[in-house]
């Protein structure tokens, strides 16, 4: 059921927003736990005066990464990839589908019943179809 309260709509809209980009939250507090560990490392060795230096010139990277990382196109060829390697790969539900599509066009182009011999080839076809492609095809070109 959809919400109806505008507060709940909101909430979900937030909540949708910040798992959409956990990934980058993740690692956003693992840089800065690095960051941590290496000024503290730094002031621990007696270099504490680097610290800031340090500090600065990892947030100028991780904002020209930020930069790249969207308006360079990598987000959205991120999203691209996610969706193929989602369904590059044959199913069993696949492999049934394909089966009772192949018969009922064949059955309908024939205007009969099939045959013990028809149905067999289309079967013998499909099996060897979806152990082809059962794991997957390459996508890189």
């Amino acid at each position: 059921m959809t919400a109806n309260r505008w507060w709940v709509r909101l909430a979900a809209r937030w909540l949708a927003r910040v798992d959409g980009v956990s990934g980058m939250i993740r690692l956003a507090m693992l840089g800065l736990t690095g960051i941590s560990t290496a000024t503290l490392t730094l002031r621990q060795y007696g270099h504490g005066e680097y610290a800031w230096p340090f500090i600065g010139t990892v947030g100028v990277l991780t904002l020209i990464f930020t930069y790249l990382y969207t308006e360079g196109g990598v987000w959205n060829q991120m999203a691209r990839d996610r969706q193929d390697l989602s369904s590059n790969f044959a199913g069993p539900s696949m492999r049934m589908n394909n089966e009772l599509i192949a018969r009922g066009i064949l059955a309908a182009e024939e205007q009969r019943e099939l045959s013990e011999e028809e149905r067999g080839a289309i079967k013998r076809e499909l099996d060897e179809a979806f152990e082809e492609y059962r794991d997957g095809i390459e996508l890189e070109t």
